[in-house]
């Protein structure tokens, strides 16, 4: 037994229509269950209650047995000086408040049905090899519901993510630009080579970034040079024109290089750091102000516009420095871009629409839609339950698997509500 069934029970009204005693005979009546409180403190903040024909108004605690009250230290804590009732399953001690005055306790296995408890019970099962608890019953869930419980995950998850991006924009002084940079650059290095490249996108400020900008080779020469990769000697004749280059802007805006290395191994060729930085310079160099027109592109198609960029030419004979390779245009591939709408621009949005009061919510939607679903084991294991196709589905799997599943959050999680309350 969890205490979440106990919140299921008395958020769901499961204990209405029955006459409802106190552990010691007094009638309850429920007014008004509360507010369900998902932080610290009692779980259901402004009850009203009425006990023996007299009304209470305050906060509601649930344990699965009374005696979690001192376990959990509720005892010496102010926080539960206004607990009007104690919901529990197993009623195994007294317990008070601060004030050492008892509080009623209602032992709500008394009034739960034996097909709920079954039910309940179904959906905890875990057998050998289960992704999830509910996989068997996953794809009965109605659409509808399960469609509106995914757009609550993946505004969930940005939530989460805007943490970071918050922290970032406080350390920039609130400058966007510096902060898109940061989180653009940190996108174009993938998961390898992520870190890497938000150091890369720290160690200049936008102003800096901007003076580059206006001429290609230059801002290329510097992110390269910034990255350590113009450090060792090569014969190459563009190789050493970067060298010069970044020797000249380093000095005249004082840089100090990154100090984490980039790497190549198991990289795929697409991904290399060096075929990175040469597209995030030409993007830069041909919109400066890059955030402001990402601002602006509503759809997936004009971001993709604004992301149509190809590496420098010389990187169309080349992955690395001295080694050439079979000729082919380095561009920015749509599944690429899709990458960063989903890991980078949409995020920035949501945050940037909450510190301006704007409502995005539409845009956002409309965009993750678009996108197709990435492949990786959470949304590939969800796939084999239930059609996941597009980048929101996949968002919001990836934030309910961990969140919920794996931690037996079922009774927080729409779809083990729906699926409890159907069976």
């Amino acid at each position: 037994m969890q205490e979440d069934f106990i919140h299921y029970l008395w958020k769901f009204k499961k204990l209405s229509g029955q006459e409802l005693k106190t552990t010691e005979g007094k009638s309850i009546i429920i007014k008004s269950l509360g507010t369900h409180n998902f932080h610290s403190g009692p779980d259901f903040f402004n009850g009203r209650l009425e006990i023996d024909g007299q009304e209470w108004a305050g906060n509601v605690e649930m344990h699965v047995k009374a005696s979690d009250w001192y376990l959990h230290g509720h005892d010496d804590d102010p926080a539960y000086d206004n607990v009007i009732l104690h919901v529990v399953w197993v009623h195994d001690a007294e317990i008070s408040r601060r004030d050492e005055i008892n509080i009623p306790v209602l032992e709500v296995s008394n009034y739960v049905a034996p097909e709920l408890i079954k039910s309940y019970q179904k959906l905890f099962v875990i057998k050998n090899n289960q992704f999830i608890n509910c996989e068997k019953d996953f794809p009965t869930v109605d659409d509808f519901k399960k469609s509106q419980w995914f757009e609550k995950l993946f505004f969930e998850r940005l939530e989460q993510r805007s943490i970071h991006i918050k922290t970032i924009l406080e350390q920039t002084h609130n400058d966007w630009e510096a902060l898109f940079f940061q989180m653009l650059s940190r996108s174009f290095g993938t998961k390898v080579n992520n870190d890497a490249f938000e150091q890369l996108a720290q160690s200049m400020d936008s102003a800096t970034i901007r003076k580059l900008a206006k001429d290609a080779f230059q801002l290329e020469a510097t992110l390269l040079g910034q990255a350590g990769l113009l450090e060792e000697s090569k014969n190459d004749r563009y190789f050493k024109q970067l060298v010069d280059e970044y020797a000249f802007a380093k000095a005249k805006f004082q840089l100090q290089p990154t100090l984490t290395p980039m790497k190549f191994f198991r990289l795929r060729p697409a991904n290399y750091p060096t075929i990175r930085i040469s597209q995030l310079a030409m993007l830069y160099h041909r919109s400066p102000q890059l955030f402001g027109e990402v601002l602006l592109a509503r759809t997936r198609e004009e971001i993709h516009q604004l992301f149509n960029v190809n590496a420098a030419s010389y990187w169309n004979t080349h992955h690395v420095f001295d080694k050439e390779t079979t000729e082919r245009e380095k561009t920015l591939t749509p599944a690429f871009i899709d990458l960063l709408i989903v890991n980078c621009i949409v995020p920035i949005k949501f945050v940037h629409a909450q510190f301006t009061g704007k409502d995005k919510t539409e845009e956002l939607l409309e965009i993750m839609y678009s996108l197709k679903a990435e492949s990786n084991t959470i949304v590939d294991g969800f796939k084999k339950l239930n059609n996941i196709s597009n980048a929101l589905e996949a968002q919001a799997v990836l934030q309910l698997k961990p969140n919920y599943c794996d931690i037996n959050k079922c009774l927080r999680c729409d779809i083990g509500v729906s699926l409890l309350r159907d069976n």
